[in-house]
């Protein structure tokens, strides 16, 4: 028998405490919007994560049957929330039978920068039915049908959902530095072909001898950098646009700084190693004073150059020098 949305959220706000209590953080409160309330959410968990710093997670919840959901509707919520007193960790649409439609992805995009809280879906084509099959008995009022035709790891999805939640942990947190370059000591490896790591050793063999341990610091801070870049991907696009483009604006002025050593028998690697490095600073003080950025600009330029060492199909050696 099918349920109302009011019943809807009487059904999930329980559900939230257990779910949260067994992902292993402790639950301060779950409380349900006043029928009427606009404050751009109907569920809040407010609990402790791992590291015993108070969060608070808000729920938009849509029991929509047959009507339509507009993601316009979803972002109204969401002003609603940025306006309201809350302090917001994280914003879920919670939407068990509906996908969004007509989402404008510049639109939430540039809204998630300005309020600072990371934003999620939670609706069919993102496999929500997973969420809700924890609950034989919930699964059943929400679905109107059995859970036998649902496979699932319980343990597993258990431990999936722990680490979504964990990610709009982390999202929120790097919100807060959107304006600020934070390039930390990554144990990951950036997605890339191997042959990039062997470029960036043959342009370092032109410079430094092959036991110089200062390489293993060159190629550890271009790799994060690169990790730092796909971070970026989910959390803020246009910065990341920007440095890729500035990317490109520097391999153009490498490329002319190279003619030198047609023209000029005693320009060295080191003469241009030397001389990229300074002109990529000076391109990097005026990137960053373009777009106010604040943070760690040292570590910045020398990512960028040694991952334009790594691009670069030129083999310095082979101009001038051997």
């Amino acid at each position: 028998m099918a349920i109302s949305g009011a019943d809807f959220e009487k059904l999930v706000e329980p559900y939230f405490r257990t779910l949260f209590t067994k992902m292993g953080f402790l639950v301060i409160q779950v409380r349900r919007q006043d029928s009427g309330t606009q404050n751009g959410f109907d569920i809040s968990v407010l609990f402790f994560d791992e590291n015993e710093k108070e969060r608070e997670i808000f729920i938009e919840c849509k029991y929509y049957t047959t009507s339509q959901l507009n993601w316009s509707e979803i972002f109204n919520k969401q002003l609603q929330l940025e306006a309201s007193n809350q302090t917001a960790t994280a914003f879920i649409l919670l939407s068990p039978l509906r996908n969004l439609s007509n989402i404008d992805h510049d639109i939430q995009a540039k809204a998630i920068k300005l309020f600072k809280f990371p934003v999620e879906f939670w609706t069919p084509d993102k496999q929500v039915e997973t969420f809700f099959a924890f609950d034989e008995e919930l699964y059943k009022k929400v679905y109107d049908k059995p859970t036998f035709d649902l496979i699932l790891d319980k343990e597993k999805e258990l431990e999936s959902l722990k680490i979504k939640i964990n990610m709009l942990l982390n999202k929120k947190d790097s919100l807060k530095y959107l304006d600020t370059i934070r390039i930390t000591d990554s144990p990951n490896e950036p997605s890339e072909d191997i042959a990039l790591k062997t470029n960036l050793d043959e342009k370092l063999n032109s410079i430094i001898s092959k036991d110089d341990t200062i390489r293993i610091e060159y190629h550890k801070t271009r790799a994060n950098y690169k990790v730092y870049l796909e971070s970026l991907q989910d959390l803020n696009t246009e910065l990341r646009n920007n440095l890729l483009l500035w990317e490109s604006d520097l391999r153009l002025k490498a490329d002319r700084l190279t003619r030198k050593f047609k023209i000029d028998n005693t320009y060295t690697a080191e003469n241009f190693f030397y001389d990229f490095f300074d002109e990529a600073e000076k391109e990097m003080l005026t990137f960053c004073n373009d777009f106010e950025l604040k943070g760690d600009k040292q570590k910045l330029l020398n990512g960028v150059v040694f991952e334009l060492a790594a691009q670069c199909p030129l083999d310095w050696r082979k101009n001038g020098n051997s």
